[in-house]
C-alpha cells in the first residue's frame, strides 16, 4: 500500500510560537508565492531574451556592415594593406 502523502504546511514562526496557515490562508500565501515565482523567472527571461537579441543583431547588422565598409574604404583608396620589405 503507498504511504499517505502529507499535504504541505506553511509555518509562520512568531515570539517562538508557531502558526500553521490553514484554509483560504495556505492558498492565498502559496498563491503569491507562485505569482512572485512567476514574475521573477519572466524578468529573467525578458533578460536572456533582451541579451540574446542584441547579440544576434550585432552579428546580422554590424559585422557585415563593419566589412562592407572596410572594402569599399578599400577600394576608394582610403585603406591600402602596406607591406614593407625593407623592415627587418
Amino acid at each position: 500500500m503507498k504511504p499517505k502523502r502529507e499535504e504541505t504546511v506553511i509555518v509562520i514562526d512568531r515570539h517562538a510560537e508557531a502558526n500553521q496557515l490553514k484554509g483560504w490562508r495556505r492558498w492565498l500565501a502559496t498563491g503569491v508565492g507562485y505569482l512572485v515565482f512567476a514574475l521573477a523567472a519572466l524578468v529573467g527571461l525578458a533578460l536572456f531574451l533582451g541579451l540574446a537579441m542584441t547579440f544576434l543583431m550585432v552579428l546580422a547588422v554590424a559585422v557585415p556592415l563593419a566589412i562592407v565598409l572596410a572594402v569599399i574604404a578599400y577600394a576608394m583608396g582610403y585603406r591600402k594593406i602596406d607591406i614593407r620589405r625593407d623592415r627587418f
